[in-house]
């Protein structure tokens, strides 16, 4: 049976579902970025490469969580490519949905993460975009992967790491693993608790959900650290990204 979802508690931020953001490139090779300075030139060249990324992705789940709270509160019943639509999000996030129903299980799932937390953790996991393995898979999260011969080894260890055909598939990638994932039902909750009583979701209170990203001692402590250190500067990329006027972070 679906529940009744509250109002607060539907959707994060607004966007015309009908809006259909810029064409983007989704960057299938990670440029060289140890070339550049460390410091402000080269944390420019990573932020305007991976922002409007994120924020195309952050919209593209939007619209799909729009849509779903639209039909959701619609008096008319779903139509039968409604209920397709709605039978593949249920399929692709993982709930088990009643048929034309949308579930609060499934609103939980299907949300946008902030824009700070997201570059963040690329930048921890990928060192500003300059990692080999960042380098070579596409995959600034630092995401692995289990079966046999699956992606890259590291060197020196015997962990391997997903490979993506592009930074964006990357960034979808990881999206899709915190809203999807068992070891971040934390971070779904209490972005679901912020919203329905009308709090701001915000990089600072979900960064400390992310105990199960990472065995590092003192990873969310650093991400913290970099968030205070260049929080402004990521949100001063993400206002001035073409993508902006469609982006929810």
């Amino acid at each position: 049976m679906s529940e009744t979802v509250p109002a607060s508690s539907r959707t994060v931020a607004t966007l015309d579902t009908r809006v259909q953001p810029p064409a983007l490139d989704p960057v299938t090779e990670l440029p060289d970025l140890a070339e550049l300075k460390a410091g402000p030139e080269r944390k420019a060249a990573f932020l305007s490469m991976l922002v409007p990324l994120v924020q195309a992705e952050n919209a593209r789940i939007q619209r799909d969580r729009n849509w779903l709270v639209g039909v959701h509160t619609r008096i008319n019943p779903l139509t039968a490519d409604e209920k397709q639509r709605l039978a593949r999000l249920c399929d692709d996030y993982g709930v088990q949905c009643s048929p034309g129903k949308v579930s609060q299980a499934l609103l939980t799932r299907v949300n946008t993460v902030p824009l700070e937390m997201v570059v963040i953790q690329a930048v921890e996991e990928s060192g500003w975009g300059t990692s080999r393995l960042a380098k070579e898979s596409n995959n600034l999260f630092g995401m692995r992967c289990f079966s046999a011969g699956c992606g890259i080894a590291q060197q020196g260890t015997s962990r391997r790491f997903q490979v993506f055909d592009s930074v964006r598939d990357g960034v979808g990638a990881y999206l899709h693993n915190l809203n999807t994932h068992r070891a971040y039902a934390q971070l779904r909750g209490q972005r679901a608790a912020l919203a329905a009583t009308g709090k701001s979701i915000s990089a600072e209170k979900l960064i400390g959900t992310l105990h199960n990203y990472s065995t590092s001692p003192g990873y969310q402590s650093q991400l913290l650290s970099l968030l205070r250190t260049n929080g402004e500067l990521i949100r001063t990329h993400g206002a001035d990204s073409s993508f902006a006027a469609d982006s929810p972070a």
